[in-house]
């Protein structure tokens, strides 16, 4: 446990001197204000661009519920944009380490292959939740400034379930990283897999329950005011821990 501590805080130290926390944080606050005020202001951006032909704004339209502003902020702003920025970020946390040696000398150390993929895995995870927590308070506050109140505590669980998601995301960049060297290699087939299962879990929701997108189906339920079936955090723990333990033979064995 004390290695994992050390080596994570080795990579928050690193996040650090990169300054990801602030320009990663900054990137995720602007998608979380875009999408706001798209919604509050089209007519007025349609309008100030000219108008454009074959569109028509209903002036009798319905308001926009905020929960549905924030639905759309999470599900066509941060995971699509947010999630490629965010694989890129730390797409070569293993197989830089790899190619340049560190890794070698790392394991000369009383550190275990499970100890070190441990620490990449939530050192990764705690940076990425923190940069998508502040955008996110953000957009919310400013949903709610524009549109109407929505209660923090659903909020605040969307965030949690959502944190699982972005931790299964993390876990496949790790896996792939203990046998592929490219670091674009790997930040492309991380983004291909997490498209897939976000496709995928968006079938249904019996086929969700077997499947690491789960998690957000269960995120996003919190900001529908639907049902909510926490049978849906299971199968993405369970591939997170394949995840680590297949990580970790791959690891030993090359």
């Amino acid at each position: 446990m004390r290695n994992i501590f050390i080596l994570g805080k080795v990579e928050l130290l690193e996040a650090i001197r990169n300054i990801k926390f602030v320009w990663l944080a900054i990137f995720f606050t602007i998608l979380g204000v875009t999408q706001p005020l798209i919604d509050k202001y089209m007519d007025v951006i349609i309008k100030s661009l000219g108008g454009i032909d074959g569109i028509m704004m209903d002036p009798n339209a319905p308001k926009p519920l905020a929960n549905e502003v924030l639905l759309a902020t999470f599900s066509g702003q941060f995971n699509q944009i947010g999630l490629i920025v965010l694989v890129i970020s730390f797409m070569g946390m293993i197989a830089t380490e790899k190619n340049s040696g560190v890794q070698g000398f790392i394991f000369t150390r009383p550190v275990s292959n499970l100890e070190y993929i441990v620490s990449k895995l939530f050192g990764n995870w705690f940076i990425s939740m923190v940069c998508i927590s502040v955008g996110s308070i953000v957009s919310y506050c400013y949903t709610i400034y524009l549109f109407d109140y929505y209660p923090f505590i659903n909020f605040l669980l969307f965030l949690l379930f959502y944190s699982l998601w972005i931790l299964f995301v993390i876990s496949i960049a790790v896996l792939l990283s203990t046998f592929i060297s490219s670091s674009i290699f790997i930040g492309i087939t991380t983004i291909i897999l997490a498209m897939i299962f976000m496709l995928l879990g968006g079938i249904n929701e019996t086929l969700a329950l077997f499947l690491p997108s789960g998690a957000l189906t269960l995120a996003e339920s919190q900001l529908q005011d639907t049902h909510s079936n926490y049978l849906l955090m299971i199968a993405p723990i369970i591939y997170i821990v394949i995840s680590l333990y297949a990580a970790k033979v791959i690891i030993k064995k090359i």
